[in-house]
């Protein structure tokens, strides 16, 4: 409860920066921890790795710090990756040891081959090759690996009106191989396609959150570094999420009161919904406590003191014979 007052008044606190500085506020600025190699990250991939390295070590709010390598590259491909092994190299040389791997990659692929959705097949493959490089040569053997794919673009940029569902078929190709493939214990997946997707907007993400057609900009990054899912894969705590719930609700907000609202709501709805699974769970397991206890009771009692508790009664019958 401590932690997540202390998250509030960080809230409170970005809100009325926020409001001081609308036109250049950054909520990096207000970072007040030191790094810590507990729960370092490594980013591999293309500019969507890449890009995110500014934001990646806050990703459980402003107050926990971890080490990140950045060793995404603009404009790879997960060909390239495949082919010249470079997490292979990136993992061994272990600045740190590290617990978390965010990978991304395929994008550059469908889009180099001009959404060729028959290329699929072999961009998955490669994926899964270089998530075995990952694996194999990591010190840790215990290694986390997410890869969540790609959001819709902002425009329509395979043409024809069918961007959407070409990223969506792509999505659903890489998570199967990877599901299916020797490492699958060792990889989270989860669709982010539809995360920033704009109601009326031809099934095209919200442009409020991307830069370009295709790269997040700050809000982009908050917003899907403080979805739910991604809190849970780099374990962070219940009062680290409602904190970064809180600063994407600022950064959105300050721009657009619809934004804070919904996630206002969103965040305590969801505090709420885990309150009442927790009672819930608690109550479950006090019933079955309560039954396997009294059973237990019943064993040890004779015949004539079971009917003496009135736990149960029975009923003698005689068997019926057939004539």
């Amino acid at each position: 409860m401590k932690s997540i007052l202390q998250s509030t008044l960080t809230t409170l606190l970005l809100w009325t920066a926020s409001a001081a500085n609308n036109n250049n506020f950054d909520y990096t600025d207000y970072i007040n921890s030191e790094p810590s190699e507990d729960g370092a990250i490594l980013l591999l991939g293309d500019s969507w790795a890449a890009i995110a390295g500014d934001y990646a070590a806050n990703i459980c709010g402003l107050s926990n710090s971890r080490y990140v390598t950045n060793d995404a590259q603009n404009g790879s491909t997960a060909n390239q990756w495949a082919e010249k092994e470079s997490a292979v190299e990136s993992v061994q040389k272990a600045e740190y040891d590290y617990d978390y791997v965010w990978l991304s990659l395929g994008g550059n692929d469908f889009l180099d081959n001009k959404c060729d959705i028959s290329m699929a097949d072999q961009v998955a493959a490669d994926i899964v090759t270089v998530i075995g490089h990952i694996v194999d040569n990591s010190p840790n053997e215990n290694i986390k690996i997410l890869y969540f794919g790609y959001s819709v673009p902002s425009t329509d940029i395979c043409g024809n009106g069918i961007t959407a569902q070409l990223f969506e078929e792509q999505g659903y190709v890489i998570f199967d191989a990877i599901k299916s493939s020797d490492y699958s214990n060792y990889v989270t997946t989860f669709d982010i396609s539809e995360m920033f997707v704009k109601w009326g907007n031809n099934g095209l993400s919200d442009p409020y959150y991307y830069y370009d057609s295709i790269h997040l900009n700050q809000m982009g990054y908050l917003h899907l570094f403080s979805s739910y899912k991604v809190q849970r894969f780099f374990g962070c705590s219940v009062a680290q999420t409602v904190e970064l719930k809180g600063i994407s609700a600022v950064v959105e907000g300050k721009d657009n009161p619809a934004h804070l609202a919904g996630n206002v709501i969103t965040t305590l709805l969801g505090l709420v919904m885990g309150i009442v699974g927790l009672v819930l769970v608690v109550n479950f397991v006090k019933r079955k406590m309560a039954m396997r206890d009294s059973s237990a009771k019943a064993e040890l009692l004779g015949p004539d003191e079971k009917a003496e508790t009135g736990d149960y009664v029975v009923v003698n019958e005689e068997k019926a014979v057939m004539a």
